[in-house]
């Protein structure tokens, strides 16, 4: 039903501005509020559906912007024992924090405006999580952090790990109404990305594995639309 009725209200909305001459009056001063649909998917950080932020403009055509993602998710999953062996239930988490910045050059003053820029992103997110057992007693719970293949929380599947690019952008942003627009942009950058080592405790021992680490050069995979409210 989401998918049809977040299209559906977007044809909507710019079907009935339309009708409309916008125009928006950018200068120095003016400020939105950002709501950014795909978060920091270029930064290989899949769990984050969007993310919230602020764009202010230094001058006429000049603007930075700065965005925020944060998610953080947790699961029980039940042991569900039979009398008369009793049980622990398992448990599974995750938690993920993105920072993003960016200067952007806006090209023009009409309702359709193109903009290149250059920023900066950063996330990490880190997992845990603890095994069903059952037994009579049950024997000890074993806690994995920030396991290797990932965990997956309420159906998300969260990686471990932190990522740093450095990026350049070429994007366009179409303006329903002088004071809300929609933009889409793709990014051409350099993103770093490394993985904490995996700890498996058991009882009082614990076994540490090393992941390692990787970059990538070349266009993200994923755009960014994003919808903007100036005031």
């Amino acid at each position: 039903m989401k998918k049809i009725l977040l299209p559906l209200a977007l044809t909507t909305v710019i079907s009935l501005s339309s009708v409309q001459d916008v125009v928006p009056s950018l200068a120095g001063g003016s400020k939105a509020v950002l709501f950014s649909f795909g978060g920091l998917a270029f930064l290989s950080a899949g769990t984050f559906d969007g993310g919230v932020g602020a764009r202010y403009y230094l001058s006429d055509g000049f603007a930075v912007r700065a965005g925020l993602q944060f998610t953080s998710a947790s699961q029980t999953n039940p042991a569900n024992p039979v009398a008369p062996q009793t049980g622990e239930d398992g448990k599974a988490s995750a938690s993920a924090f993105g920072l993003s910045g960016a200067a952007e050059l806006h090209m023009g003053k009409g309702r359709v405006i193109p903009y290149v820029g250059a920023g900066l992103g950063f996330t990490t997110t880190s997992t845990e999580s603890k095994n069903i057992v059952v037994g009579n007693p049950p024997p000890a719970q074993t806690t994995t952090k920030n396991r290797t293949a990932g965990e997956t929380v309420n159906g998300t599947a969260y990686t471990s790990g932190s990522a740093l690019q450095v990026f350049g952008l070429l994007g366009v942003e179409f303006f329903l109404y002088k004071e809300l627009s929609l933009a889409a942009e793709y990014r051409l950058g350099y993103m770093s990305t490394s993985r904490p080592d995996q700890e498996v405790t058991s009882g009082t021992t614990t076994t540490t594995t090393k992941v390692g680490s990787g970059s990538t050069v070349g266009i993200s995979n994923s755009g960014l639309l994003t919808l903007a409210v100036y005031f």
